[in-house]
């Protein structure tokens, strides 16, 4: 998902976890009106219902607004560039040109916390240059499709180090 998608996500999920804080606000005050008419529960107990049912609220709307400030920062860092160019030579890849005898892998992996997968091409000095797919407008079909074609079937993407 590119990362102004990935900010207007979690933008919608802070304003849902603000709904259900509210919703939560509106039950425990309901529970406590309840419990002191009928006797049923003392203040104490009162308070761990208040803590529990906004407390649970509370931690996912500090995990939305930790991962909408995550994806904020991410999209800032994406420069408005071309971050690469595909064609019958080979790719241009953060100002270097890898022809396509001399790139050896090129390499779907996942990282372990993020959502967005990434690009390894490696060439046949051993040198590594990586692409974050998560930023791109483009699907990674759409890239091994356009590798294929132009590498005349010589290279592919390698999904499977990419995990389910």
């Amino acid at each position: 998902m590119p990362a102004a998608q990935r900010v207007a996500v979690w933008a919608r999920q802070i304003r849902s976890r603000l709904l259900m804080m509210g919703v939560s606000l509106v039950v425990c005050i309901w529970v406590a009106v309840w419990a002191l008419r009928t006797s049923s529960l003392t203040p104490g107990q009162i308070g761990w219902v208040f803590a529990a049912g906004l407390g649970y609220s509370l931690i996912w709307l500090v995990f939305a607004i930790i991962r909408w400030g995550t994806a904020k920062s991410a999209l800032h860092a994406v420069a408005p560039t071309v971050a690469a160019r595909i064609d019958r030579q080979g790719i241009w890849l953060q100002g270097a040109f890898l022809a396509w005898g001399t790139i050896s892998q090129i390499i779907a992996q996942s990282r372990r916390f993020s959502m967005a997968p990434f690009l390894r091409i490696v060439v046949s000095g051993g040198q590594r240059y990586q692409l974050n797919l998560g930023d791109l407008d483009v699907m990674p079909g759409t890239i091994d499709a356009s590798i294929r074609a132009f590498s005349q079937g010589r290279q592919w993407i390698d999904t499977s180090k990419l995990g389910n």
